[in-house]
């Protein structure tokens, strides 16, 4: 498959501000970044154009767009992934390097490859930190939008029974599989291809998506909430906070915590017992 890269020029915090349009408004499916540019990466198909063009509009400056082969991108973005501690205990290590773990260490190894979920965004860190503080054990987990499978895989890690990952992309899901083999978790993680959470009631359910899908799927993602269990939503730019708290207490959660990290949010509320 060809992919667009797309460039812009950003330093500073207008990497965070150039990031959230690449994601929110043009809907990459991977970005990375360096000192001087971050990069955001769209299929070449029907929706490109418009894609691009909702993008210059929300940038309001031109962008540079090269193409590549999926190869190329997988290997251009693997010199910005490197081991990282997220939290107290969650290390998140890329398949291709070396990593010296403490002994409490809880090490999630991924090869994301176009997949949302290499830890790099603050949203995947926010979830990450929040299941750690709430996984107390045994707990069932859906996470719904999985992207590269890693909350799913993290949430085992550190004492939960079995999760249940969903996403839209097949690429996704494949991925997400590849994860959960290479965690070897097979048989306590399943992914599957789905426009929804999965059938049945879990004790957290995390969504690390866009507010207004979040608003979208409200009735589901709380319908997927045992009573008295928790959800985890991010992929949240902090001006959108009320707007995802309103549309949650709406539904009858109650909110416990909001987290920020930067600019973006996660927020943890809680199923009506």
């Amino acid at each position: 498959m060809r992919w667009a890269e797309i460039e812009i020029a950003a330093v500073g915090d207008d990497q965070e501000l150039y990031s959230t349009l690449l994601t929110e408004v043009a809907g990459c499916q991977g970005f990375s970044a360096d000192s001087n540019t971050v990069k955001g990466y769209l299929p070449v198909d029907e929706r490109l154009e418009g894609s691009l063009l909702a993008l210059r509009t929300a940038a309001g400056r031109d962008v540079t767009i090269r193409f590549v082969q999926e190869e190329d991108w997988a290997n251009a973005w693997k010199q910005y992934f490197k081991p990282q501690r997220i939290g107290e205990r969650i290390v998140v290590k890329p398949s291709w390097e070396a990593f010296s773990p403490k002994p409490d260490d809880l090490v999630v190894e991924m090869d994301p490859g176009m997949a949302f979920g290499t830890g790099l965004h603050a949203t995947t860190r926010l979830c990450l930190r929040a299941l750690e503080q709430h996984v107390k054990g045994g707990e069932t987990i859906a996470d719904v939008g999985t992207g590269s499978g890693i909350l799913a895989i993290a949430a085992i890690l550190l004492g939960a029974k079995s999760a249940i990952c969903t996403d839209i992309d097949p690429l996704a899901v494949r991925i997400a599989w590849e994860n959960i083999e290479r965690n070897k978790m097979i048989g306590t993680v399943e992914a599957v291809e789905a426009t929804l959470p999965p059938p049945g009631q879990f004790d957290i359910v995390v969504a690390n998506i866009l507010p207004d899908v979040i608003l979208g799927m409200a009735d589901e993602l709380i319908a997927a909430t045992k009573p008295g269990g928790l959800l985890i939503v991010s992929g949240i730019i902090e001006s959108r906070t009320e707007d995802v708290n309103a549309g949650l207490m709406g539904h009858g959660l109650k909110i416990l915590a909001v987290e920020t990290e930067g600019e973006w949010v996660g927020i943890l509320a809680r199923q009506s017992s």
